[in-house]
């Protein structure tokens, strides 16, 4: 074990950006599979001990040439997975997420000693316009899944499409919210 740890010193010193960029997947896989794990079973808690699920929620209409769609779009489907209860359950799930991600990546990964309210607020905000980004695409590849991929792999595959999209993202934007070093 003290080897392995050796060689991945060694090579963090030399491959700075590469080591925090597996870092940061890694964290980021982790964070996902628990996202994904909640995705499963938050919705029908909603679904059971709500009626949350008959109110349709869609929120933010945009038109964007051929693309017409809600960036949140969860109308009511008659099960767990539409309406005001499936949103409640993904937004609940995005802030538990957060909430685990932001103290690994700030404090593991990049190693930051910067103003912690500072960077907060701009979590925050990379956080709110990551998601809304990523929601308005949702809109234009979810369709083609929900038609063309078993139902047993649309979670997993729009779990992982979204965190990709994601990944892409945030890592270059954490660079700048995660300054390393002393404040």
């Amino acid at each position: 074990m003290d080897l392995i740890r050796e060689k991945w010193n060694d090579f963090s010193i030399k491959h700075k950006l590469i080591a925090q960029f597996v870092k940061f997947y890694a964290f980021s896989l982790f964070v996902t599979v628990v996202q994904y794990l909640l995705l499963t079973f938050l919705p029908s808690l909603f679904y059971k001990l709500t009626d949350w699920c008959d109110i349709p929620c869609q929120l933010i209409h945009l038109a964007v040439g051929p693309v017409d769609t809600y960036v949140f779009n969860y109308p009511v489907t008659g099960d767990a997975t539409g309406g005001m209860g499936y949103f409640a359950a993904f937004a609940v799930t995005l802030f538990i997420a957060q909430c685990i991600n932001f103290p690994m990546q700030r404090n593991v990964t990049f190693k930051s000693k910067g103003n912690i309210w500072y960077q907060i607020a701009w979590y925050i905000v990379a956080f709110v316009l990551i998601t809304i980004a990523c929601s308005f695409l949702m809109g234009i590849y979810v369709p083609i899944c929900k038609k063309y991929v078993p139902t047993a792999l649309y979670n997993v595959l729009i779990t992982v499409i979204n965190g990709g999209v994601q990944m892409v993202i945030y890592f270059p934007i954490y660079k700048i919210i995660f300054p390393e070093g002393e404040a």
